[in-house]
């Protein structure tokens, strides 16, 4: 464990710097806007754009970025875990995982602030063109991903058999680029929550049962 932090220090500090930085600009820009901004402050969105939970004006700009920042470090300290299986994170999957984070701090900025400034945006397609860039993203890398207990689609079955988590992952890889496109999409155009979360449900669903099927093809009696 120790051994894979510090070469995870020295492969990404200055990813790790920047990213932390990123993170931590939700706190400054609070800071130059305090003035302006209401107490409390609305946090939490609807489907239909209203919000539907609210926290104080100190929490949102400085608890939110810290719990975010914690957050950060812990994928990152997850990402290094040893496991009983293969726990090798290749250092161009690292490099996704501490973008993920520092893209959401960023979002929560633009929408809580942004709202509460009163900035004339339609806070649900934001965030399902959001969803969508990651859901593309992360299609792109999960053919990459070797079997570990940290990161992938980790089924019992998955886990236990390289050959399916391998085929699994191939199958999976369009799948979350297509569906994440189609939330681009979705999130232009303005189709509403529907859609969006059926594909959400894709994302997770299909996988899974293709997973399933290959493993009672192959250990069927």
């Amino acid at each position: 464990m120790k051994t894979n932090l510090k070469e995870m220090w020295r492969e990404h500090r200055m990813l790790l710097v920047l990213t932390s930085a990123i993170i931590l600009l939700q706190m400054l820009v609070g800071v130059l806007l305090w003035d302006r901004l209401p107490d409390p402050m609305a946090t939490h969105f609807s489907f239909s754009n209203e919000p539907d939970g609210w926290s104080s004006r100190a929490f949102a700009v400085f608890g939110m970025p810290l719990l975010l920042l914690g957050l950060h470090y812990m994928c990152l300290l997850i990402s290094c875990m040893p496991g009983n299986r293969a726990d090798y994170v290749s250092p161009k999957v690292r490099r996704m995982l501490l973008l993920i984070v520092p893209a959401v701090s960023l979002l929560v900025t633009v929408l809580c602030y942004g709202y509460a400034l009163g900035a004339p945006f339609a806070i649900d397609r934001i965030v399902w063109v959001f969803v969508g860039v990651v859901f593309a993203l992360v299609g792109n890398y999960l053919p990459k991903l070797r079997r570990s207990n940290t990161t992938g689609i980790r089924l019992p079955w998955t886990l236990a058999d390289e050959e399916i988590w391998s085929r699994t992952h191939r199958f999976a890889a369009p799948v979350w680029v297509v569906c994440g496109l189609l939330m681009i999409v979705c999130g232009l155009i303005g189709s509403g929550p529907m859609i969006p979360i059926a594909t959400i449900v894709a994302v997770i669903g299909l996988p899974i049962a293709y997973s399933l099927v290959i493993n009672w093809k192959k250990y069927r009696a």
